[in-house]
Protein backbone atom coordinates (compact mmCIF):
# COMPACT_ATOMS: atom_id res chain seq x y z
CA UNK A 1 0.00 0.00 0.00
CA UNK A 2 1.66 3.04 -1.58
CA UNK A 3 0.32 6.79 -1.13
CA UNK A 4 0.82 10.33 0.27
CA UNK A 5 -1.60 11.63 2.52
CA UNK A 6 -2.36 15.07 2.60
CA UNK A 7 -4.00 17.78 4.51
CA UNK A 8 -4.53 21.68 4.24
CA UNK A 9 -5.35 23.96 6.53
CA UNK A 10 -6.87 27.81 4.99
CA UNK A 11 -6.12 31.39 6.58
CA UNK A 12 -10.13 32.36 5.26
CA UNK A 13 -12.72 31.30 2.88
CA UNK A 14 -10.49 31.60 -0.04
CA UNK A 15 -9.26 28.10 -1.52
CA UNK A 16 -5.75 30.01 -2.15
CA UNK A 17 -5.48 30.88 1.35
CA UNK A 18 -3.30 27.88 2.36
CA UNK A 19 -1.31 29.00 5.46
CA UNK A 20 -0.62 25.10 6.62
CA UNK A 21 0.30 22.12 4.27
CA UNK A 22 1.32 18.31 5.76
CA UNK A 23 2.22 15.22 3.62
CA UNK A 24 2.41 11.66 5.27
CA UNK A 25 4.61 9.26 2.79
CA UNK A 26 2.80 5.52 3.11
CA UNK A 27 5.46 2.85 1.45
CA UNK A 28 4.33 -0.71 1.80
CA UNK A 29 1.93 0.18 4.49
CA UNK A 30 4.43 2.08 6.59
CA UNK A 31 4.52 5.25 7.53
CA UNK A 32 8.13 6.10 5.95
CA UNK A 33 7.91 10.06 5.75
CA UNK A 34 6.06 13.26 7.78
CA UNK A 35 6.65 16.69 6.41
CA UNK A 36 4.39 19.67 7.59
CA UNK A 37 5.06 22.95 6.70
CA UNK A 38 3.79 26.95 7.52
CA UNK A 39 2.98 28.98 4.54
CA UNK A 40 1.97 33.02 4.33
CA UNK A 41 -1.17 33.27 2.52
CA UNK A 42 -1.52 35.65 -0.19
CA UNK A 43 -3.37 38.50 0.67
CA UNK A 44 -2.69 38.18 3.99
CA UNK A 45 -5.56 37.51 5.54
CA UNK A 46 -7.25 35.53 8.33
CA UNK A 47 -10.83 35.22 9.52
CA UNK A 48 -11.60 35.08 12.57
CA UNK A 49 -13.75 31.81 12.07
CA UNK A 50 -10.28 29.81 10.61
CA UNK A 51 -8.34 30.90 13.49
CA UNK A 52 -10.65 29.41 15.73
CA UNK A 53 -10.86 25.93 14.33
CA UNK A 54 -7.13 25.35 13.48
CA UNK A 55 -5.54 28.01 15.76
CA UNK A 56 -2.67 29.58 13.46
CA UNK A 57 -2.64 33.02 13.91
CA UNK A 58 -1.29 35.80 11.41
CA UNK A 59 1.95 36.17 13.66
CA UNK A 60 2.87 32.52 13.12
CA UNK A 61 3.54 32.75 8.96
CA UNK A 62 4.02 36.16 8.94
CA UNK A 63 7.78 35.18 7.90
CA UNK A 64 7.39 31.76 6.14
CA UNK A 65 7.32 31.80 2.72
CA UNK A 66 4.09 31.92 0.18
CA UNK A 67 3.11 28.68 -1.57
CA UNK A 68 4.46 29.98 -4.63
CA UNK A 69 8.26 30.15 -2.91
CA UNK A 70 7.93 27.26 -0.88
CA UNK A 71 6.51 24.84 -4.22
CA UNK A 72 9.75 24.04 -5.72
CA UNK A 73 11.15 22.81 -2.66
CA UNK A 74 8.62 20.94 -1.53
CA UNK A 75 6.89 19.11 -4.58
CA UNK A 76 8.96 16.14 -4.84
CA UNK A 77 6.66 15.15 -2.06
CA UNK A 78 4.06 14.92 -3.83
CA UNK A 79 5.04 13.18 -7.60
CA UNK A 80 4.64 9.27 -8.33
CA UNK A 81 2.21 8.37 -5.93
CA UNK A 82 -1.39 8.75 -5.49
CA UNK A 83 -2.51 11.45 -3.30
CA UNK A 84 -5.14 11.06 -0.47
CA UNK A 85 -6.83 13.32 1.55
CA UNK A 86 -10.22 13.09 3.95
CA UNK A 87 -12.79 15.05 2.19
CA UNK A 88 -10.77 15.57 -0.97
CA UNK A 89 -12.43 17.93 -2.61
CA UNK A 90 -11.88 20.17 -0.43
CA UNK A 91 -7.95 19.42 0.10
CA UNK A 92 -7.19 18.73 -3.55
CA UNK A 93 -9.09 21.55 -4.55
CA UNK A 94 -6.78 24.08 -2.37
CA UNK A 95 -4.18 22.40 -4.06
CA UNK A 96 -5.05 23.14 -7.24
CA UNK A 97 -6.23 26.68 -6.39
CA UNK A 98 -2.87 27.91 -4.95
CA UNK A 99 -0.78 26.55 -7.67
CA UNK A 100 -2.70 28.75 -9.85
CA UNK A 101 -2.61 31.66 -7.95
CA UNK A 102 0.74 31.53 -7.71
CA UNK A 103 1.10 30.62 -11.81
CA UNK A 104 2.43 27.47 -11.18
CA UNK A 105 1.84 24.65 -13.63
CA UNK A 106 -0.74 22.18 -12.28
CA UNK A 107 1.14 18.80 -12.69
CA UNK A 108 -0.62 15.41 -13.08
CA UNK A 109 -1.35 13.71 -10.27
CA UNK A 110 -4.07 11.02 -9.20
CA UNK A 111 -5.78 11.24 -6.24
CA UNK A 112 -8.73 9.60 -3.92
CA UNK A 113 -10.69 10.59 -0.85
CA UNK A 114 -10.82 8.12 2.19
CA UNK A 115 -14.01 10.15 3.27
CA UNK A 116 -15.88 8.33 0.13
CA UNK A 117 -13.67 5.35 1.00
CA UNK A 118 -15.00 4.73 4.26
CA UNK A 119 -18.71 5.24 3.29
CA UNK A 120 -17.79 2.31 1.07
CA UNK A 121 -15.89 0.06 3.53
CA UNK A 122 -18.27 0.97 6.76
CA UNK A 123 -21.55 1.59 5.42
CA UNK A 124 -24.52 2.59 7.75
CA UNK A 125 -21.97 4.97 10.22
CA UNK A 126 -23.95 8.03 11.48
CA UNK A 127 -21.25 10.22 10.04
CA UNK A 128 -18.40 10.34 7.43
CA UNK A 129 -16.20 13.61 9.04
CA UNK A 130 -12.46 12.55 9.66
CA UNK A 131 -12.60 12.95 13.43
CA UNK A 132 -15.84 10.64 13.81
CA UNK A 133 -13.88 7.73 11.30
CA UNK A 134 -10.82 8.44 13.68
CA UNK A 135 -12.77 8.01 17.04
CA UNK A 136 -14.99 4.70 15.19
CA UNK A 137 -11.10 3.38 14.21
CA UNK A 138 -9.49 4.28 18.35
CA UNK A 139 -6.99 6.79 16.20
CA UNK A 140 -5.90 9.52 18.57
CA UNK A 141 -4.96 12.84 17.10
CA UNK A 142 -5.35 16.37 17.12
CA UNK A 143 -8.34 17.84 14.81
CA UNK A 144 -7.30 20.36 12.86
CA UNK A 145 -3.57 20.31 12.78
CA UNK A 146 -2.27 19.47 9.34
CA UNK A 147 -0.04 16.89 10.34
CA UNK A 148 -2.25 15.12 12.51
CA UNK A 149 -4.75 15.18 10.19
CA UNK A 150 -2.69 13.38 7.00
CA UNK A 151 -1.62 10.77 9.42
CA UNK A 152 -5.31 10.08 10.81
CA UNK A 153 -6.38 10.15 6.98
CA UNK A 154 -3.19 7.67 6.37
CA UNK A 155 -4.20 5.62 9.24
CA UNK A 156 -7.62 5.82 8.05
CA UNK A 157 -7.02 4.26 4.34
CA UNK A 158 -4.83 1.33 6.03
CA UNK A 159 -7.30 -0.07 8.39
CA UNK A 160 -9.75 0.09 5.47
CA UNK A 161 -7.07 -2.13 3.57
CA UNK A 162 -6.91 -4.53 6.57
CA UNK A 163 -11.00 -4.36 7.03
CA UNK A 164 -11.38 -5.51 3.10
CA UNK A 165 -8.16 -7.82 3.14
CA UNK A 166 -6.62 -6.00 -0.09
CA UNK A 167 -2.91 -5.73 -0.21
CA UNK A 168 -2.63 -2.31 -1.99
CA UNK A 169 -4.98 0.92 -3.42
CA UNK A 170 -5.96 -0.91 -6.81
CA UNK A 171 -7.60 -4.09 -4.88
CA UNK A 172 -9.52 -1.42 -2.32
CA UNK A 173 -10.65 0.54 -5.37
CA UNK A 174 -11.55 -2.63 -7.40
CA UNK A 175 -13.08 -4.43 -5.13
CA UNK A 176 -15.16 -1.32 -4.07
CA UNK A 177 -15.80 0.25 -7.44
CA UNK A 178 -13.80 3.32 -6.51
CA UNK A 179 -12.37 5.56 -9.29
CA UNK A 180 -9.85 7.87 -8.75
CA UNK A 181 -9.62 11.33 -9.07
CA UNK A 182 -7.38 13.48 -11.42
CA UNK A 183 -5.87 16.72 -12.09
CA UNK A 184 -3.69 18.62 -14.78
CA UNK A 185 -2.95 21.80 -15.88
CA UNK A 186 -6.77 21.83 -18.02
CA UNK A 187 -8.30 19.08 -16.37
CA UNK A 188 -9.82 18.39 -13.18
CA UNK A 189 -11.71 15.15 -12.09
CA UNK A 190 -13.22 14.28 -9.22
CA UNK A 191 -12.78 10.78 -7.35
CA UNK A 192 -16.43 8.45 -7.36
CA UNK A 193 -17.84 5.45 -6.50
CA UNK A 194 -19.84 3.53 -9.53
CA UNK A 195 -23.29 3.63 -8.01
CA UNK A 196 -24.05 0.75 -11.00
CA UNK A 197 -25.45 -2.35 -10.12
CA UNK A 198 -23.25 -5.44 -11.06
CA UNK A 199 -25.53 -7.79 -13.62
CA UNK A 200 -25.63 -11.16 -11.86
CA UNK A 201 -26.27 -13.75 -14.17
CA UNK A 202 -28.21 -17.26 -13.29
CA UNK A 203 -25.92 -20.13 -13.44
CA UNK A 204 -27.53 -21.88 -16.23
CA UNK A 205 -27.30 -19.21 -18.78
CA UNK A 206 -23.35 -18.22 -17.84
CA UNK A 207 -22.32 -20.30 -21.19
CA UNK A 208 -24.41 -17.53 -23.29
CA UNK A 209 -23.27 -14.24 -21.86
Amino acid sequence: MDFTAIDFETANYQRESACQLAAVRVESGQVVDRQVWLIRPRPFFFSYRNIAIHGIEPHQVEDEPEFGELWPRISHHFDSTCLVAHNAPFDIGVLVACLKAHSLCVPEFQFTCTRMISRAVWPGQSGYGLKRIADSLGIQFKHHDALEDAEACARILLAAAGKSATANLEELESQYRLHRGQANATEYRGAKKDSRRRTIFPTHLEGLR
